[in-house]
């Protein structure tokens, strides 16, 4: 072994040594002066934001409004001597009401004090009207008939 390789490695194990008697007898040392003061260093693996987990949100609370559906016109069981009926009531604000006739179906939105109104065509004879009222995830359902008749009285 040539001379520089062994000073190298004499070198080194003598910093090896220094250091494995600083971290094994050190803090016991340190111990023994009370007055000294050194900042302590803590590390946790959860501080380390990509490790930890994220909350998972929850389902979003919906409020319970009463939601229902209510028709102004036209009365129960009248009679018309059109072939259209307009078909009006109220409702919750924000909501798409789905008004079904026997021939069509007609869907609008109700303006801003919650009142919806679609004209609807009958049928000679009893004509069911269904009224549906969709806000958020609640449903309303109104039902009316009436009687269309084209004899003139």
């Amino acid at each position: 072994m040539n001379k520089d390789a062994f000073f190298a490695t004499l070198i080194g194990l003598g910093i090896g040594l220094l250091l494995t008697g600083i971290i094994l007898v050190g803090p016991n040392i340190l111990k023994s002066f009370p007055n000294l003061k050194f900042p302590t260093f803590t590390f946790s693996i959860q501080n380390i934001s990509w490790l930890q987990k994220k909350p998972t949100p929850g389902p979003t609370a919906i409020p319970e409004v009463p939601h229902a559906v209510t028709i102004d016109s036209p009365l129960p069981d009248a009679i018309e001597a059109t072939a259209s009926v307009l078909v009006s009531g109220s409702t919750s604000k924000e909501s798409k009401v789905v008004i079904q006739g026997i021939i069509d179906d007609i869907v609008i939105l109700t303006n801003g004090d919650g009142k919806f109104a679609g004209k609807v065509t009958l049928t000679e004879g009893k004509n069911d009207i269904l009224v549906t009222s969709y806000h958020l995830l609640q449903s309303a359902t109104q039902k009316v008939t009436v009687y269309y008749t084209p004899e003139v009285w």
